[in-house]
């Protein structure tokens, strides 16, 4: 038994001629399709880059498909799922740049204990340079324990004034009177 060639003959004077392969269509075709053709297109061609009105549609049928009992539609939704995960982040967050950040780490007020911002398992702590969307994330999530933090410090966090704010007093006369 021989080896298969490495490089295919020239075509010879018998052989048929070779058929041309279907190309992808074009950003002019794809303009009026509705999400179920853009997922199909999208499905078809792998190697073709994603607009932001497929993954509107990719994530929309998804959403169909995923809620469906019965085998075809979980079929397509791991497939719809599959395109997703395999799309390069400027197909899914078109305009979105890299920038970088420095993290501070998180602090207790009473000195009790240092934490870092975590993200699947990723710590986060010093200077990074992330995806603009990402770099949103993790500064939220900062700025969320420094206001927690703040409220902790704060001498009337649980105090609640029911005199005031004239809708909350009404509520609890009227709880009160139930």
């Amino acid at each position: 038994m021989s080896r298969p060639r490495k490089y295919p003959l020239p075509p010879g004077p018998d052989d048929p001629a070779p058929e041309e392969e279907p190309q992808p269509p074009t950003a002019e075709e794809l303009d009026g399709l509705d999400p179920e053709q853009l997922v199909e297109v999208a499905l078809d061609w792998p190697r073709m880059r994603l607009t932001p009105a497929m993954v509107y549609a990719l994530n929309f049928v998804w959403r169909d498909y995923v809620k469906a009992e019965d085998e075809e539609a979980k079929v397509r939704a791991r497939r719809i799922v599959s395109r997703l995960r395999r799309a390069k982040h400027d197909e899914l967050h078109p305009g979105c740049e890299r920038v970088t950040i420095n993290v501070p780490p998180l602090r207790r007020s009473d000195g009790n204990g240092v934490w870092f911002v975590r993200v699947n398992e990723r710590q986060f702590v010093g200077e990074h340079e992330l995806w603009e969307c990402e770099a949103r994330t993790i500064l939220e999530l900062v700025h969320n324990f420094q206001q927690v933090e703040a409220n902790r410090k704060s001498d009337t966090q649980h105090a609640i004034d029911l005199d005031s704010g004239g809708m909350l007093a009404e509520r609890v006369q009227a709880i009160r009177r139930a």
